[in-house]
């Protein structure tokens, strides 16, 4: 494999280490529940990651890292109110309404909505492998949330809720793949996140929340955590693969996060861990390497990274 390959190789393993973090990221929010709501958590990984990243982004580009045409503040301010204002927004409300189950199976539908979204926005078409790949992961999800019991509910109200947010984050995916062809990971970034945290701050500032003097150990680590790993990080190697990946292969590695959060929950919460687990995380590796094994084979034999 030439280098071509193993940087694809490393790019997809950074997008599936990520989507541990955002696996992890409902272990660690446990850990600030005790102080804190959603709203606060929110709030503040996003506030305290804007400096973060805006410095990064100074470092590494200079004052040009912040130079966008005024026309694009709105698409910035755009992508910023569906990929986290709204998407997370929406994530918690539909899980007060329906089970955790129908709120991870449906959220994993944003696959299919970004290939969609792809085709109509960019025109980009994914291959069958991918297409293929994204069927059998999602039946390896299905047995995993269900244990092979399938009993829906009927809370209709969150199933459109979760929906709604899976496709708000399908929409920051292509939408997001279309500026990064203008603008560097960074850049994206540093303007997505300052628009959150303002759309943020004024309900937080509005709303009873516990003041920072007063957080636990535990409560700085677990927002240390979310702040570091699920919203620095992860959100910069999302973006950055999206200058590199089409939108369907980054996508395709969202089946990542039910599958860390399962084996996490086992491991650090003592949750039941059964076969039928088991085989559907085998059935979700599958899946990946069959929607992505020709690409890494195809960008080793001398394919820009750019598919």
């Amino acid at each position: 494999m030439n280098t071509k390959g193993r940087s694809l190789s490393w790019l997809i393993a950074s997008l599936i280490i990520i989507n541990i973090f955002w696996g992890a990221s409902a272990v660690a929010a446990k850990g600030a529940y005790a102080q804190l709501d959603t709203l606060d958590i929110v709030t503040l990984r996003f506030v305290l990651s804007t400096p973060m990243i805006i410095a990064a982004t100074l470092l590494l580009k200079g004052k040009q890292g912040l130079s966008i045409d005024l026309k694009d503040v709105p698409y910035m301010a755009f992508l910023a109110t569906i990929g986290i204002s709204a998407s997370l927004f929406l994530q918690a409300w539909s899980l007060e309404h329906t089970t955790v189950t129908n709120f991870t199976m449906i959220s994993s539908l944003s696959t299919f909505a970004v290939m969609l979204l792809s085709v109509v926005i960019t025109g980009e078409k994914p291959s069958k492998d991918k297409i293929i790949g994204a069927i059998i992961a999602f039946a390896g999800l299905a047995l995993i949330t269900t244990n092979c019991r399938f009993e829906f509910s009927a809370q209709l109200k969150g199933d459109i809720i979760a929906l709604t947010s899976a496709f708000f984050w399908a929409l920051y995916t292509v939408m997001g793949k279309k500026i990064s062809e203008k603008y560097s990971a960074l850049t994206v970034l540093s303007y997505v996140f300052l628009f959150a945290s303002i759309e943020f701050l004024p309900f937080y500032l509005t709303s009873p929340h516990t003041p920072m003097l007063e957080f636990t150990l535990l409560t700085w680590v677990s927002l240390g955590f979310l702040t570091i790993c699920c919203s620095l990080i992860a959100f910069l190697v999302y973006n950055f693969s999206l200058e590199k990946l089409s939108a369907s292969t980054v996508a395709m590695t969202i089946y990542a996060t039910p599958l860390s959060g399962v084996f996490l929950g086992a491991i650090l919460l003592g949750e039941s861990f059964t076969a039928y687990m088991l085989l559907g995380s085998i059935l979700i590796i599958c899946g990946l390497y069959k929607a992505e094994s020709k690409s890494i084979c195809t960008f080793s034999q001398s394919a820009p990274l750019d598919t």
